[in-house]
């Protein structure tokens, strides 16, 4: 019976607050350009290994998670728009 409390503790620290957020970015819209990228070497079994920091016209940065396939269609210094609905800015989009 504890651990399944605990593993309900577990999951409402930890996985809760990671789909709060995919679900926020998810439902924004922006324009911006791609300020860096970076490959992450880390641990084998992680799903992300690749991020791309986006400068919006408003001067925010967006960190954004990928895959490769998705990190390999980002340029740095061209201009990207993200429509809301999308998790990713589309890479055909390109100023």
């Amino acid at each position: 019976m504890l651990d399944v409390i605990l593993s309900l503790l577990f999951d409402m620290l930890v996985v809760s607050p990671s789909i709060v957020k995919r679900r926020w970015v998810v439902r924004e819209e922006w324009s911006g350009a791609v300020e860096k990228k970076k490959a992450y070497r880390g641990h084998p079994l992680s799903r992300y290994g690749y991020s791309v920091v986006f400068r919006t016209e408003e001067g925010k940065r967006k960190k954004l998670l990928m895959g490769k396939a998705d990190f390999d269609l980002y340029q740095e210094g061209r201009r990207y728009t993200k429509k809301a609905g999308a998790y990713l800015p589309d890479p055909h989009s390109a100023i």
